[in-house]
């Protein structure tokens, strides 16, 4: 259920497994966009949330997913709407979905400035 506070943030969206008997999510709804260490981070939560079985099943759209995470910061993020599925080969409805719903998403991770190199 959405809550009536999360449709008022800037940023929201959901990384999802899909499947014939499976549909478990990772979702967002915040004021600033979630960087890529954020985002990569739901997507690893959500792969812990499945069985050893679901999680071998989309081990290479997990893969693609986290690319996609990945190049989208190192372009600035992404904006809404996304709706972006990676799909386990030979089959119809074993995925990863992404979907940045509102705003912005993947941005890249915050710098300290005061860091030496």
């Amino acid at each position: 259920m959405i809550k009536a506070d999360n449709l008022m943030k800037n940023h929201r969206g959901r990384i999802q497994a899909q499947g014939e008997n499976l549909e478990a999510s990772e979702a967002w709804a915040q004021d600033e966009p979630p960087t890529k260490t954020e985002s990569l981070n739901m997507l690893e939560r959500l792969m812990r949330k499945l069985s050893k079985k679901d999680r071998e099943l989309r081990q290479i759209p997990y893969n693609k997913a986290a690319k996609f995470i990945e190049n989208a910061a190192k372009n600035g993020g992404v904006d809404s709407t996304v709706f972006k599925s990676f799909y386990t080969k030979d089959t119809e409805k074993e995925r990863i979905d992404i979907e940045v719903r509102q705003g912005i998403a993947f941005v890249p991770d915050k710098t300290n400035k005061n860091e030496t190199k």
